[in-house]
């Protein structure tokens, strides 16, 4: 742990602080109520809404994730009306104390005008982009909290912030299970701080540091024989993204335990435990409240089944495969620019910015109108987490290294780099653009925090190079929001139309507004105040149309039984069948076949058959 080095923020922090939220709040303003994944939508309004009613999550129904956010999702459901624009109001909320979270660790890299922007920056890679209540954001935000927690533990020492760090990724994995990457990251940046040099150094104790290898390679097998079994055709390309990050911090941790200076063994175990039991206290005790409210309810088995063995048949069925190693060569440019470079006061580095700004220049106006400089840009980003990883691991095995960094600073960028890269593990093994965004803030802080540390990257390259990244964002990614097209090729800005359904009040494209519009207005006719069916995987249409859900599934490829039996049918007087599902496969044509005879009368509506009897 490093001495103390806490300073008051100057009052002109707190002024830039409030600029970067107030611009901050106004950008996100923008887009909130804009567009949807309707099944995602569909999912978090009905599960709030089935809490609401009464149900516990994972008892009664199979909520997706943990269950925390459904709760919360419910109590503001009871405060503001059942709608999906409500659901929006408290993302919105946590998104401003996020940003005041990303200033506060910015900080500590650059002063309060560049943290502003490095602020501003990460807002445009994030909510923004896909301004819906995913649980995903928050282990985005919890995680980000918990880095500054332990950047505060690493300054002043005090344990109350070690219980912070913990706290929050407690509450993260009770919205989603993927909160515990953070814990992960954040355990291996305490083994990592709390191994201080020795002033009597002692002989290594082998058989700890035998155990410490082999605990190692036994991790990086098990992860390695995971990623295999789960994505046989993108095995390379898994192992780059998501194992090689881990696995070479993982190594590098077992190099600095076996390199000398060798503390006492007793002297490390204490100093470890002394940061590790605060901690986990931290972790526990909200798990631990949550475990026993579903305890009383009757629900603590199914709670277990819903977060630890349900989630996997979501990893054997919704999968996406990572971007092709080649896109790994978008990162050397970044590299390039970002390279350790003369002092700031050699006129060179005026050169370097104006060359730079010219060249990047050019670039966003070529990505604006071509699809390949597009991706190339994106993927400069996304193929850079494996690469932060791999300096934070020799920054940890080589501590002379680290010498070399400004005072402090290597610390700092060890805990961003190590959360960075157990947290970019939600994109496994669904790697879709969209989910790049729930990490891609904090690869922008580890970056930052890694042109600090080297120290010699000229000040005005840094700031044109956030400045492209910013404006990329701004004004070629967000423009065109959640659509099939992201990270591909930019979407221009587009008309969009409301919603007008009582339980929306979202901006959608107007011809998906008008199907919505279409088939819910005529299924609530059509089933008569009876019931109905929908999917598969088509919540919203339950939510939307205000129909109870007999089942418990939201999605259908998440239930035990498979395609539903013709017996599921019986009593309902209309269904509403969903000819394009996200995951499940389609009905197959024996059940569409006997539904049609049962449900004589029909026509479609978008993606849906709309079919009732008579």
């Amino acid at each position: 742990m490093n001495a103390p080095v806490l300073r008051a923020p100057a009052p002109s922090a707190h002024l830039w602080l409030l600029l970067a939220l107030l611009a901050g709040g106004a950008y996100l303003g923008l887009y909130l109520d804009r567009m949807w994944y309707p099944h995602d939508e569909g999912m978090l309004g009905q599960s709030a809404e089935r809490v609401l009613g009464g149900e516990v999550p994972h008892r009664d129904f199979d909520d997706p994730y943990t269950g925390l956010l459904t709760y919360m999702h419910a109590a503001a459901f009871a405060i503001g009306g059942v709608r999906l624009s409500v659901l929006r109001i408290p993302l919105f909320i946590v998104t401003l104390f996020w940003l005041v979270a990303v200033f506060r660790i910015a900080l500590r890299s650059t002063g309060p005008p560049g943290a502003a922007a490095v602020t501003l920056v990460a807002l445009a890679w994030s909510v923004p982009n896909y301004p819906a209540s995913m649980p995903s954001w928050y282990n985005l935000f919890f995680a980000t909290f918990g880095v500054a927690a332990l950047l505060r533990w690493d300054e002043s020492g005090r344990s109350r912030w070690l219980v912070l760090a913990g706290l929050v990724g407690g509450i993260s994995f009770l919205i989603k299970l993927s909160g515990l990457f953070y814990v992960a990251g954040a355990g291996l940046f305490l083994l990592y701080a709390t191994r201080l040099p020795s002033a009597t150094p002692e002989r290594p104790d082998r058989g700890l540091r035998l155990f410490a290898v082999a605990v190692t390679l036994a991790l990086l097998l098990l992860v390695l024989l995971v990623a295999r079994s789960i994505a046989p055709l993108y095995t390379s390309r898994t192992v780059y993204h998501f194992v090689l990050p881990v696995g070479v911090i993982a190594i590098a941790l077992a190099i600095r335990e076996w390199s000398p200076p060798y503390p006492a063994p007793a002297t490390r175990a204490r100093a470890f435990f002394a940061a590790a039991i605060p901690f986990l206290a931290g972790v526990l005790l909200p798990v631990v409240l949550f475990g026993v409210v579903f305890g009383l309810a009757g629900g603590f088995q199914a709670l277990i089944n819903g977060v630890f063995v349900a989630p996997f048949r979501r990893v054997f069925l919704a999968r996406l495969g990572p971007p092709y190693l080649v896109w790994v060569l978008a990162a050397a440019p970044l590299a390039i620019l970002l390279r350790p470079g003369p002092d700031s006061g050699d006129r060179k580095w005026r050169f370097r910015a104006v060359a730079a700004a010219v060249v990047l220049g050019l670039v966003l106006v070529l990505a604006a109108f071509k699809s390949l400089p597009h991706r190339f840009v994106w993927q400069s980003l996304r193929g850079s987490i494996p690469l932060t990883a791999a300096i934070a691991a020799a920054v940890v095995a080589w501590p002379r290294l680290a010498q070399r960094w400004a005072p402090t600073s290597e610390h700092r960028f060890v805990a961003l780099a190590f959360v960075t890269a157990f947290a970019s593990l939600v994109q496994f093994p669904f790697s879709a653009p969209v989910y790049f965004l729930y990490s891609a803030p904090l690869l922008l802080l580890t970056l930052v925090s890694l042109v600090r540390g080297i120290g010699k990257t000229p000040p005005p390259v840094a700031a044109v190079t956030l400045g492209f990244y910013g404006l990329f964002a701004a004004l070629l990614v967000t423009p065109g929001a959640v659509s099939g097209a992201m990270g591909y090729a930019t979407q221009r800005s587009y008309v969009t139309a409301t919603l007008n359904l009582p339980r929306a009040h979202l901006r959608l494209l107007p011809e998906e507004a008008q199907v919505y519009e279409a088939l819910i207005d005529e299924l609530v006719v059509r089933a008569g105040g009876g019931p109905i069916w929908a999917g598969p995987d088509a919540p919203e249409v339950y939510f939307l149309g205000g129909f109870r859900n007999r089942g418990r599934a939201l999605f259908d490829f998440l239930g035990d039984a498979g395609e539903p039996p013709i017996s599921r049918f019986d009593g309902v007087t209309a269904v509403a069948l969903n000819t394009k599902p996200a995951f499940s496969p389609p009905l197959s044509k024996e059940l569409m076949d006997s539904l049609r005879a049962r449900f004589p009368e029909g026509h479609p509506v978008g993606n849906f058959e709309l079919r009732w009897r008579k």
